[in-house]
């Protein structure tokens, strides 16, 4: 009776032990969430951004559709080829996060290869990292990386102290990304950052310009810095030759939540076509955000574009058309509208702020912003 007692035990055991397992392969199944983490041979975990606690910033429908992309992949409203594909380069995307690991590490998979011979890998294909440090983001390190290769591994930070800290990991500007894997050291923790102080979304249209070319690494795109001079979220809606006021792009703005402020500086690829364009535009902004302050730059000084030239009095026609249409629009009762005059952004010296006499240098990127941040913080204030 004692054996059979025993052995009785012994099945009773294994089937409770069986049923237990079970449960639990059936939890994760349903929630991957639930499985723990397995750290790599040298002890690092790798985790997806697109998951929490990491907050996604730049990506407005990727909830939706889980993928890095500027715009919806099948908006509404049709979109020119070159938005199309300038859509699917993740300017202006950032990834942030609170951890005490020593190490983060990331592994990428871009869409395509680097190769454009006026920018620097770093900026087109690279991502940076900034750290919190006494209130302020202070940049780590840009990733480095083979400029023929789609893939990459990279360590952005390594420290002997297990400190908690605020990070912000920048997008590449001129490329997509197919995945991203952010790596921390086994038994670290991961907490959601905090909320940025300035509330709402900050919503830039434009060009080239405006999406980061050619800057040497993502945290200098202009919309980054301002980011980080407000402490506010930025969506970078900048394509690369293709900023010219189409009404898609002013309903599909109109699609994104919680909008703080908007800013259109598109002339540079609309110089000829701006004054057919803007009013529209902004009529289209007005029916969903009838009383957001919108923000209108006129285009930068190029250097070939010295006073008495063709090229000069161009710039200086287009100013005059956005700056009398921002009157027009305040005169008719349309008091959150303002204009910012481009051509004097750059000071005396705007023609050593670009990379090639067009798209702006580091310099100019910072010139840019910290110009637009005073005007920006006059109109808040």
């Amino acid at each position: 009776m004692k054996t059979i007692k025993a052995f009785t035990i012994l099945i009773s055991f294994f089937i409770l032990s069986f049923a237990g397992n079970a449960q639990v392969s059936t939890a994760i199944k349903l929630d991957p969430n639930m499985a723990l983490k397995k750290a790599d041979a040298d002890g690092i975990v790798w985790y997806n951004p697109k998951e929490a606690p990491f907050q996604l910033i730049g990506f407005e429908w990727i909830k939706q559709e889980n993928v890095y992309r500027r715009l919806p992949v099948h908006p509404e409203w049709e979109l020119s080829k070159g938005v199309e594909g300038l859509a699917n380069h993740t300017a202006g995307g950032q990834v942030r996060f609170n951890t005490n690991s020593k190490r983060i590490l990331i592994k990428v998979k871009l869409r395509e290869k680097s190769g454009m011979y006026h920018m620097p890998a770093t900026g087109q294909s690279g991502f940076d990292l900034y750290m919190e440090l006494n209130g302020e983001n202070r940049y780590i390190k840009t990733t480095r990386f083979p400029v023929d290769s789609t893939r990459y591994k990279v360590e952005l930070y390594n420290s002997d102290q297990n400190t908690m800290h605020s990070f912000t990991l920048n997008f590449p500007l001129y490329n997509g990304v197919n995945s991203l894997e952010i790596g921390i050291d086994e038994g670290a923790a991961i907490e959601s950052p905090r909320p940025f102080i300035t509330h709402g979304k900050f919503v830039i249209y434009g060009t080239s310009i405006t999406q980061g070319g050619c800057v040497c690494r993502p945290g200098m795109a202009y919309s980054n810095i301002m980011s980080r001079n407000l402490d506010a979220e930025f969506i970078n809606l900048g394509f690369s030759g293709n900023g010219k006021g189409e009404p898609a792009l002013a309903n599909l703005i109109n699609q994104i939540s919680d909008v703080r402020f908007i800013i259109l500086d598109y002339e540079a690829n609309a110089s000829k076509t701006i004054k057919n364009t803007l009013e529209n535009f902004i009529d289209i902004l007005r029916e969903k955000h009838p009383e957001t302050p919108i923000l209108i730059m006129s285009k930068i000084r190029y250097a070939r574009e010295r006073t008495g030239t063709e090229n000069y009095a161009r710039l200086i026609s287009n100013r005059d058309f956005q700056k009398n249409l921002v009157q027009k629009k305040k005169e008719a009762g349309d008091k959150n509208i303002y204009f910012l005059d481009g051509s004097k952004v750059l000071g005396n010296k705007y023609y050593e702020c670009a990379v090639d006499g067009v798209h702006p240098s580091d310099l100019g990127s910072q010139i840019i912003a910290d110009e637009m941040t005073k005007v920006i913080r006059e109109i808040l204030n």
